[in-house]
């Protein structure tokens, strides 16, 4: 098929794409999973998760690794995936054209891709591809190849494809003269392209072939893809069993690319578990090899084991909660106040147990672009109480927060938060809904007047750029399924550096904007309450290694390089 044929073909979506839209965030720490382990007895009176019949044998093989998982896949097509429990094992069976250098946030390596170099003003992008590299199916990876896939992933405009295109905005910017050259015209400098290259979420590369047999009412395969086991990849792994809320396996593919000198896992397997304590039970129990984000408690009853290694890395992540600029919080002054409210040093230090520290504004101090002079809120009611009076809310308002159930470390938060405004007069209404609820209060379509005033979050960039991280949660055409501005925020001015900068090729120039942007919401207009940068933790069983952690990749592992001692 001839690029312009594979253009119109590739026109349409079925309707409601955008409204499908899976988002990481969202099923954070696994909330997808609801009761889907079967408990059985286990030593000790506590219980452990029934792994289904297929996996059970291999579970005690050296050569499998095995991860429990707080959540399950929900879709595994890598062109929309945008939540990090699905994209944690997408890095098995799919690869992007270059990647982040280990745990480096700002330095890459060649995967498809063997080498790259931009114009003089980095407008134009051109990768040269590796030979030898095939599909799953055997069939081999071109240029066109990389470039369908793109289009593949432009077109279907699900999940992650709005960070790409900040870098391109038709299909038809990228071609592939040659069968090994694929050109990236960004028609503007764009430095950032290959920061956004290495990306876990979205410029994966995909046999659109293969997708395309499977294509219904235009939508490019994309309904097939979530749920398929076939090869697709180009990746060490690929996936041969998926089991939606109960396990997903991969197995070495035999003829990748990279070969299998060394050690390396043969397959790996993801159960889902979604209780707390039976994951700490199966990873101390040696049933499985690797458990994450378990609670503060939890881990600090694994520090003493020496059959467990816990690693404690800072990450890109922000927790905050977001303000609906609505109602009581309609005015910067309400929405100040309740920043001066919260109880930052008992959340972080008594909540999170030190797992975590305070927050400087919106980005992460890991993140590019982090302004270190935003200003920063304390706990004062005094202030807060003088804030609302200046806003016009009385004592006695209401404001109701709304957060996803079954977190135990956010509900004591928002219960802490209760307490301090009610010593200023204000009654804030705890309501817990379930994930379904939840996503689809964040990501629908009421208005503003219609939302909570509250709601918990927690967010982390696509790649590292204090841009990216921004845009999605408080640009004004983010509101809806458009991106993650739950509290529908508006504020001309930071909508204004976000345009006129998105393309500035100055540094000093792009950081000043960002930093003003940063200034704005965190001292004059808060669109949020940022109160802690978390501390991902990862328990893994001492006899694994290879385990790097990423802070940009947060929640994602790259198998290939893991591997069992002994």
């Amino acid at each position: 098929m001839s690029q312009s044929e594979s253009a119109r073909t590739m026109q349409t979506i079925v309707d409601g794409g955008a409204a499908s839209r899976l988002s990481r965030r969202s099923l954070l720490r696994g909330a997808a999973a609801v009761g889907a382990a079967v408990p059985v007895a286990a030593s000790g009176g506590g219980s452990v998760a029934q792994p289904a019949a297929a996996a059970v044998a291999w579970q005690a093989d050296p050569a499998t690794l095995t991860i429990a998982m707080n959540g399950s896949p929900s879709d595994l097509d890598p062109h929309s995936v945008y939540d990090y429990r699905s994209a944690m094992p997408l890095r098995g069976p799919y690869e992007s054209l270059i990647a982040l250098d280990g745990s480096a946030t700002d330095s890459y390596v060649p995967v498809i891709a063997e080498s790259w170099e931009p114009n003089e003003d980095k407008s134009v992008w051109t990768f040269t591809i590796r030979s030898g590299v095939t599909f799953h199916d055997g069939t081999p990876v071109d240029a066109e190849a990389v470039r369908k896939s793109f289009e593949r992933f432009l077109t279907m405009g699900l999940g992650p494809a709005g960070a790409m295109r900040r870098f391109i905005q038709e299909p038809e910017q990228i071609t592939a003269p040659d069968a090994s050259t694929v050109v990236f015209d960004c028609g503007a400098p764009q430095p950032l392209l290959e920061a956004y290259l290495s990306s876990q979420y979205g410029p994966l590369v995909l046999n659109v072939d293969v997708a395309m047999q499977n294509e219904v009412d235009g939508d490019l395969g994309h309904a097939w893809a979530m749920l398929n086991e076939e090869g697709l990849g180009t990746g060490p792994y690929r996936i041969v069993s998926f089991e939606p809320e109960e396990q997903l396996i991969l197995e070495r593919f035999a003829e990748y690319w990279g070969g299998w000198e060394g050690s390396h896992f043969d397959r790996v397997i993801f159960r889902v578990v979604p209780e707390n304590e039976t994951r700490r039970q199966l990873i101390e129990q040696g049933e499985v090899d690797i458990v994450d984000n378990l609670t503060p408690e939890a881990n600090d009853a694994l520090v003493a084991n020496p059959e467990l290694v816990i690693d404690r890395s800072y990450s890109a992540e922000v927790d905050y909660i977001i303000l609906t600029e609505a109602g009581p919080l309609a005015t910067p002054e309400a929405r100040q106040a309740m920043c001066w409210a919260f109880p930052y040093d008992e959340v972080v230090e008594g909540v999170f147990r030190g797992y975590g520290k305070r927050a400087i504004g919106g980005v992460s101090e890991l993140v590019a672009g982090f302004a270190p002079e935003t200003f920063q809120y304390t706990t004062d009611l005094d202030k807060a109480r003088e804030l609302l009076a200046t806003a016009g809310v009385p004592e006695g308002t209401e404001i109701v927060l709304t957060q996803e159930s079954g977190y135990e470390d956010v509900t004591a938060a928002v219960q802490l938060f209760q307490q301090n405004l009610a010593q200023i007069g204000i009654t804030l209404s705890i309501q817990s809904v379930d994930l379904s609820t939840f996503t689809g209060i964040m990501f629908g379509e009421m208005d503003a007047a219609e939302r909570p005033n509250m709601m918990p979050w927690f967010w982390w960039p696509d790649y590292n750029d204090a841009y990216n991280h921004l845009y999605p949660q408080i640009a004004c055409d983010q509101w809806g399924v458009a991106g993650t501005n739950g509290g529908y925020y508006c504020n001309e001015e930071v909508q204004s550096l976000f345009e006129t900068n998105r393309d500035e090729p100055d540094p000093a120039k792009y950081q000043a904007a960002l930093s003003e942007i940063q200034q704005i919401i965190a001292r004059d207009d808060p669109p949020a309450i940022y109160y802690m940068q978390r501390q991902w933790t990862t328990v893994l069983r001492n006899d694994i290694e290879g385990f790097v952690f990423n802070p940009i990749n947060i929640g994602t592992f790259n198998f290939y390089t893991m591997s069992r001692t002994g």
